[in-house]
């Protein structure tokens, strides 16, 4: 494994001879940077290098925020836009619970990876929220798909689900944001 060093003003880790006058993340002199021993075994490393979780995590996210925002424009929209609007909420609504079982799923094998189980309490959390957002998802889909989203009070309904799914999203990015300042054992 190449040689490490880590900045002390911010804890950016890279490899030895990368850093050419300032940290790239805090922009502190190099000369802030000191030997760094990585904890983490190589094979564990390899497997949280890859980034699969963070990369999915994001689809959820943003298809949650967009369903919401069409939504919203549906009610001001003009009606020619109307058909158009409808059909990218069905589309985005019915891609949605895979993309969260990918999630989910990545999900297990990140927090089996960076913490050895995923019975922590942040994670216990993480799969409450993960589990509702799914659930959330599901029912957006039946709303979209069942009811095709013609009338105000079905369209009240979706976005009061999109509402929801946005906010087990921020809960979830909020709890994996504290998730990354862990250390990690080896």
């Amino acid at each position: 494994m190449a040689n490490l060093v880590k900045c002390k003003a911010c804890g950016y880790v890279t490899v030895e001879g990368k850093i050419k006058d300032v940290c790239p993340a805090c922009g502190v002199p190099a000369k802030m940077f000191e030997p760094y021993q990585d904890s983490v075994a190589e094979k564990r490393r390899n497997i949280l290098g890859l980034h699969l979780h963070p990369i999915i995590v994001h689809f959820p996210q943003s298809f949650a925020f967009t369903l919401f925002i069409l939504a919203v424009l549906s009610f001001v929209a003009p009606p020619q836009l109307d058909g158009v609007l409808k059909c990218t909420m069905r589309v985005i609504s019915s891609a949605l619970p895979f993309f969260l079982i990918l999630a989910l799923l990545t999900g297990f094998v990140d927090g089996k990876t960076r913490f050895r189980k995923v019975t922590t309490p942040f994670l216990k959390k993480k799969i409450i929220f993960g589990l509702s957002f799914l659930i959330t998802s599901i029912v957006i889909v039946a709303v979209a798909l069942a009811r095709q989203l013609s009338a105000v009070p079905e369209m009240v309904l979706f976005t009061m689900l999109t509402i929801l799914a946005v906010g087990f999203s921020i809960a979830l990015g909020l709890i994996g944001g504290e998730l990354m300042e862990a250390k990690l054992s080896g």
